[in-house]
């Protein structure tokens, strides 16, 4: 490996003096396979920033830690570890059209009842993001809510992360119970799954000028129209899984946002299992990003593997907050 780190060291150093761009710096570290050696703050250009004297660095924190409602990991640990018992209900690809860039992207929508698990695996060589929203099939109104997501998951998702809606509901929808994907490529910072929003054909137009390209946005509206809905639906922020991601600051502080600049480098066979909380419709995009190893015109799509699995084992009851409308006469809101 010593080749291999000597090599690193030079693409690093013509990096950060600007002879080689960051998609370059990326492709080939990542053909070296030494993604993990990257520094997030050499990605975005900026130095580790001292903490004020006497404290340490810290991100955002609203409370999250001091009021995080409390998991029982032995309880989804115990389901994982009978996960070959767990019956086959329904199986599809996730498939692109086309031979060749541009591909158009599939949308499609699947019913998880409570108990039974969402796999999302990479059936090949290589693999693609998906993306997917959750509604309670049983009220539509319900669904992931980035807001109740971030202050009480945070944005990236990991095993025993779960799936939350918001107000007048606020609890979990899915939990995500196994994440057997290779993370050993990623740079510190960065993960495999997160919550965010997702591209549209507006913003494929905006940076390619391509025009009616596939996009989840399109494909969330194919799903949605599939069982009745619309663009109401379509629009929701959503999950993204396979797609290795990282947020953080631009190197003068005054912006923060999301980056998706490592290609995606899981291996056949890898996954991640999120188990139904609730009846859910949960509503599917193949990602035209692709393994994000190039723009959306170049990148070349592969299919991805979708099962619903019943578990056998009923979710465990989730103890509602208080409910605070009694005490306000002027905000009567009928939860059910």
């Amino acid at each position: 490996m010593e080749k291999e780190h000597n090599k690193f060291k030079e693409l690093e150093l013509l990096f950060t003096e600007g002879k080689i761009p960051r998609r370059e710096f990326i492709a080939r570290v990542s053909a070296l396979g030494l993604m993990a050696a990257v520094s997030p703050t050499l990605l975005s250009g900026q130095a580790e920033a001292a903490a004020p004297s006497g404290q340490e660095g810290h991100a955002f924190d609203a409370g999250t830690e001091a009021g995080k409602v409390a998991i029982d990991k032995k309880f989804y640990d115990k389901l994982v570890a009978k996960n070959s018992g767990w019956a086959v209900v329904e199986e599809f690809l996730l498939k692109p059209e086309g031979s060749k860039p541009p591909m158009k992207t599939p949308g499609r929508a699947v019913d998880v009842v409570a108990g039974q698990v969402l796999r999302l695996s990479q059936p090949g060589k290589r693999g693609n993001v998906v993306d997917l929203m959750f509604l309670n099939s049983d009220n539509l109104a319900e669904h992931n809510h980035m807001p109740s997501q971030f202050l009480q998951e945070g944005i990236l998702v990991n095993k025993y992360t779960r799936v939350w809606s918001g107000q007048p509901w606020m609890r979990p929808l899915a939990t995500c119970i196994e994440d057997a994907t290779d993370t050993s490529y990623l740079p510190k910072g960065y993960g495999h799954h997160f919550f965010f929003g997702h591209c549209s054909s507006e913003l494929i137009e905006s940076a390619e000028g391509r025009l009616n390209a596939s996009s989840c946005h399109s494909n969330f509206l194919q799903a949605a129209k599939s069982r009745g809905l619309g663009e109401e639906i379509a629009r929701l922020e959503n999950m993204v899984v396979f797609q290795p991601a990282s947020v953080r600051p631009t190197p003068d502080g005054k912006q923060v946002y999301g980056y998706s600049d490592v290609p995606l480098q899981t291996k056949q066979g890898d996954y991640v299992d999120i188990y139904a909380e609730r009846n859910l419709l949960v509503l599917l995009s193949l990602c035209p990003n692709g393994d994000v190893s190039a723009s959306w015109k170049d990148v070349r799509l592969t299919p991805m593997k979708v099962q619903v699995l019943d578990t056998g084992t009923k979710p465990q009851p989730f103890k509602r907050f208080h409910d605070w409308r009694p005490y306000h006469s002027d905000m009567v809101v009928d939860v059910k």
